[in-house]
């Protein structure tokens, strides 16, 4: 699957304190990815920080530059 932005679907991530979410109807389980601000590919959670419940920061690591980074949650896609 592509990566889509979802903000309602990040939105839950966050307030479940989970970094994937699973669709209860076609169990499918969607995660968190970002756009590397170095070269643009897409990266996949390395870090979690939590809040109780709730999800405080999510670190992103690039597979092509390894870098790591965070993002705004609009700036959040699902895959």
């Amino acid at each position: 699957m592509e990566p889509v932005k979802d903000i309602e679907k990040v939105k839950r991530m966050f307030a479940q304190g989970q970094p994937t979410l699973v669709d209860a109807q076609t169990g499918y389980k969607y995660s968190m990815v970002a756009r590397c601000p170095k070269d643009g590919n897409f990266a996949s959670v390395a870090r979690i920080e939590r809040a109780r419940q709730s999800l405080s920061r999510v670190t992103f690591q690039c597979t092509s530059c390894f870098s790591e980074f965070e993002v705004g949650q609009d700036d959040i896609y699902v895959r």
